[in-house]
């Protein structure tokens, strides 16, 4: 999956995730990585980060975070009923 793709999934979950009430903050930037979500886990009062990286020696790393954290909203959202 290329890396733009990875990053918008991941916004689109983060909105629905924000509308939901559930705590979720999301950047983009320019150098270095090029996203980075927290997601907060409601009973521990705790963040989670996954960074996504734009160079190619970080990209399974990246895909990883990518999945952990698709997987981590996409939960939030079916716990939250959403």
């Amino acid at each position: 999956m290329i890396l733009e793709k990875m990053i918008d999934e991941l916004y689109e979950l983060s909105k629905k995730a924000i509308a939901s009430g559930i705590h979720v903050s999301f950047e983009i930037g320019l150098a270095g990585y090029p996203c980075r979500v927290w997601v907060e886990k409601p009973t521990e009062n705790k963040m989670t980060t996954y960074d996504i990286y734009r160079d190619k020696a970080l990209m399974e790393e990246s895909v990883k975070n990518y999945e952990a954290a698709k997987e981590h909203l996409t939960q939030l959202l079916k716990e939250n009923g959403s």
